[in-house]
Order: C-alpha cells, then sequence, then structure tokens
C-alpha cells in the first residue's frame, strides 16, 4: 500500500466530529511505511487542514469540495470550477427553494445568505471561510459547486424536483445526513484521486480509500482497496472491496492498524 485516502465526515470522524487520539502516532507508522495519507472531503480546505496537529497538516494533500480543487501545503495544485453560464442556470433553480439553506463554494470563500446567519453554530461544523451575502448574484469568485442543506423532511422530494431542472452535464449527490451537492458530472473524488496518483505516481492496485455516502462511490471504485464504513449507503457497501466498522467505532483507525501489519 502506497496511499490512502479518506472522506472525513460519517468515516474518519465520529458523529461529534472527533477522531482518535492514536492517529497521530499511526500516521508516522505509515510514513515510515511510505504510505501518503490523503483527505478526499465535500469541505473547504479551510474547514479540513485545522483538524490536524500542525506537524501533520501540511504533509497531507486534501482533495476537498468533492474533488473540485486539490490543495498541498496551502498550494491549489488543481480545480474544476462551473462555467458562469452554468452558475447562473443553477443559481436559478435553487433560489426558488426558501427553506433550505444554499452554499456557494467558491475558490476564495464559501458564501451563504444573511439570512442564514442565525445557523452559524451549525455551518461551523462544515466551513471556516465563510461570507454572508445580501444576494448570491454579486459574488464574485469561481464557482467550484454548489451545497443545499435540508433541514425539514422533504429532503427527498426536493432532490427528485431539483434533478429534473438540472442540464445533463451536472449532477447532484447526497454528501451527509442533510446535505447535498451539485457539479460538473465528469468531477468527482474519484477522477480527482486518479489525477492526484498520477501526480505522485502511484497505481491504483497500490492505494486504498474509505468512504460512507455517495460522494465517495467512484472512489471507492478508483482504488483496489476501497473500504466502505458500516454506516455507508448501500451502493457503497456493494462496490467497496470490503465494508469495516462504523465511524463512531474507529472504522478507519482500525483498518489502518490491520494495513500496517498487510492485513488489506
Amino acid at each position: 500500500m502506497k496511499l490512502l485516502a479518506t472522506d472525513m465526515d460519517g468515516t474518519f470522524l465520529r458523529d461529534d466530529k472527533s477522531y482518535s487520539e492514536e492517529f497521530n502516532d499511526l500516521y508516522n507508522q505509515m510514513l515510515k511505511q511510505g504510505i501518503q495519507f490523503v483527505i478526499a472531503s465535500g469541505n473547504q480546505y479551510e474547514a479540513l487542514v485545522c483538524k490536524f496537529d500542525e506537524e501533520i497538516k501540511n504533509d497531507l494533500y486534501y482533495l476537498c469540495e468533492n474533488g473540485t480543487k486539490i490543495v498541498y501545503q496551502g498550494k491549489t495544485l488543481y480545480k474544476k470550477a462551473l462555467k458562469k453560464d452554468d452558475v447562473k442556470e443553477v443559481l436559478d433553480i435553487l433560489k426558488q427553494d426558501q427553506e433550505c439553506m444554499l452554499v456557494v463554494s467558491g475558490d476564495k470563500h464559501a458564501y451563504i445568505s444573511k439570512s442564514f446567519e442565525d445557523k452559524k453554530d451549525f455551518i461551523s461544523l462544515f466551513m471556516k471561510n465563510v461570507q454572508f451575502v445580501e444576494s448570491y448574484d454579486d459574488i464574485e469568485d469561481d464557482i467550484l459547486k454548489f451545497s443545499i442543506a435540508s433541514f425539514d423532511d422533504q429532503m427527498e422530494q426536493r432532490i427528485e424536483k431539483i434533478q429534473k431542472q438540472l442540464k445533463p452535464h451536472l449532477k447532484l449527490v447526497t454528501t451527509g445526513n442533510v446535505w447535498f451537492d451539485i457539479f460538473y458530472k465528469d468531477v468527482n473524488k474519484g477522477t480527482t484521486l486518479t489525477h492526484l496518483l498520477e501526480i505522485l505516481k502511484i497505481k491504483p492496485e497500490e492505494s486504498g480509500a474509505f468512504g460512507d455516502q455517495m460522494n465517495d462511490y467512484e472512489m471507492l471504485q478508483t482504488v483496489k482497496y476501497g473500504y466502505a464504513m458500516a454506516n455507508a449507503m448501500p451502493p457503497v457497501k456493494e462496490v467497496a472491496y470490503q465494508v469495516i466498522d462504523s465511524n463512531e467505532n474507529d472504522g478507519v483507525i482500525l483498518k489502518i492498524k490491520e494495513i500496517l501489519k498487510g492485513n488489506y
């Protein structure tokens, strides 16, 4: 094994957003065995890098914003922004629904309507670099994706309605219990991980990945060793090399221990 990539929420992180204190020691063991550790998340770089200790965080590669961006040591190695016409069309669709919270994820910041400032505590769990705006139309930034938080019990109906209005080259994927994202169909954690593997000259058969949601689906198929959490969505489990323990039981940590012993 030369590379391990992990999703964060519902995978590496427990439900309270913590992770095992054993990780730092395991990370050093991975380094000694020549294993590169990669974070692959729907979240912002700024919200991911702060999760790790100072001596570790800059050694990690971050596939952030659902694979629309790769960051290493604070520098963007790759990004796939939406075209302006697509941004306008999707905004027109999403602005019809005032009940859900829209996050416009840009290269510089995440942008949220000022009408949701009362949800700052919730937002801070997922994003650290946020600007609250009067109007989404005034944003001047490269837009990577759209994230929608559905706080009511209408998520499935909302997804179905939006999907019918999206152009064929755009896709909608669930990224959490209340979240779903919209971005280009040909961009995902899998395609971006393939790009990173080429940069690092590592083969897919020398790589593993951990995930739980549909935005991890392609990533688990990209590598030989795709590990789905016990709490993963059924389709994710179906394409996995192996189903491991849940995020609450530190499934990723337990599997890393096995991998370090050669048990893939």
